[in-house]
């Protein structure tokens, strides 16, 4: 509620033009760059700026979330000191990753002529591809611990859950997510035969065993039944219609002079024309997708439910299910 709150004044109190010639005022006065010649790292300061002071913004009312209704509910593990270094880490993966995202993206719709979304659709599809692959292995672990699921009775099962799926599982491991949080999870990742299950350790404090098996037993069926495919391909879609209608709605002027960019001698910005097509031409087919998407979701759901109901583990995925849910209050 209070992001559109804010995207609404923010819009109304012409914050995106003052934003711009702000990072345009920057680039000229540090670096001796102008918005003609150098629009692409203009528009980084512009990201860093909007980065900024969204993180300021939001801050509060994170501190709240975490500190007050998290602590208040028993949920709440983490320290003052591990939320705002998690914080630091997460502005730095932005700058890495981020930056160069929006540069090579900016880049692309620049030469790419009539056609750039079919360029940008290709761009982010190698993006995601290369976010799903090094996310679990190199960013996820500066956050959390991972280590191999101990020997045991649950690890044998797990694998012969697996074989029995022929689901080619090649790790198991067990994530510290009782350093941040009370609440409990379980998920997989990984390509072609090389995947990989991670349980919480709050979820192996919650839930017996077998109980783990038949939540694991919904997870997996998930990927028998072509979820986690189905899923990416219609991500992947979406994203291609987006940029479409952006790409019929790029040299629309009047949008832009709408929200205060109505001076003709100067170019409008690439980065300004996204922004504005996503936070208002967009944003209602965006929420229409949303419900959609949503009632899909709960389809996929069930499935999964009855794949593990078929495995024999009934009583369990209930007993289980409900033991997770109470903990976590329903979130």
């Amino acid at each position: 509620t209070y992001n559109l709150f804010e995207e609404i004044i923010f819009l109304l109190c012409g914050y995106i033009p003052y934003c711009w010639d702000l990072s345009c005022h920057v680039g000229k006065a540090y670096f001796g760059w102008n918005e003609n010649d150098n629009e692409i790292k203009i528009s980084l300061i512009f990201m860093a700026v909007n980065v900024i002071i969204g993180t300021i913004t939001s801050l509060p009312f994170e501190l709240y979330s975490t500190f007050r209704i998290e602590k208040k509910h028993g949920f709440n593990k983490q320290t003052p000191q591990l939320f705002f270094t998690d914080k630091v880490k997460g502005l730095l993966l932005t700058c890495v990753f981020g930056g160069p995202f929006v540069a090579l993206l900016l880049k692309i719709i620049k030469m790419g002529g009539e056609s750039f979304y079919i360029y940008v659709w290709a761009f982010t599809f190698v993006f995601s591809v290369f976010m799903m692959t090094i996310v679990p292995v190199v960013i996820m672990p500066l956050f959390n611990k991972y280590e191999p699921l101990p020997e045991g009775s649950l690890k044998e099962q797990i694998y012969e859950l697996a074989g029995r799926l022929e689901f080619p599982l090649t790790k198991l491991f067990v994530m510290d997510g009782s350093k941040r949080s009370s609440h409990s999870n379980a998920f997989m990742f990984g390509f072609f035969k090389n995947k990989r299950i991670v349980l919480f350790d709050t979820l192996m404090e919650q839930v017996h065993d077998d109980e783990i098996l038949a939540i694991l037993g919904h997870e997996l069926g998930h990927w028998k039944m072509g979820h986690t495919v189905t899923n990416f391909v219609i991500s992947q879609l979406y994203t291609g219609a987006s940029f479409y209608c952006f790409s019929l709605c790029f040299n629309s002027h009047e949008l832009y002079r709408a929200f205060g960019f109505n001076d003709e001698s100067r170019p409008v910005p690439t980065i300004i024309a996204l922004l504005l097509f996503f936070q208002t031409i967009w944003a209602p087919i965006d929420k229409a997708l949303s419900y959609i998407m949503t009632v899909f979701s709960r389809k996929c759901e069930f499935e999964a439910d009855k794949f593990s109901v078929d495995l024999g583990m009934s009583q369990k995925l209930q007993s289980g299910l409900c033991k997770i849910h109470l903990e976590n209050l329903g979130a």
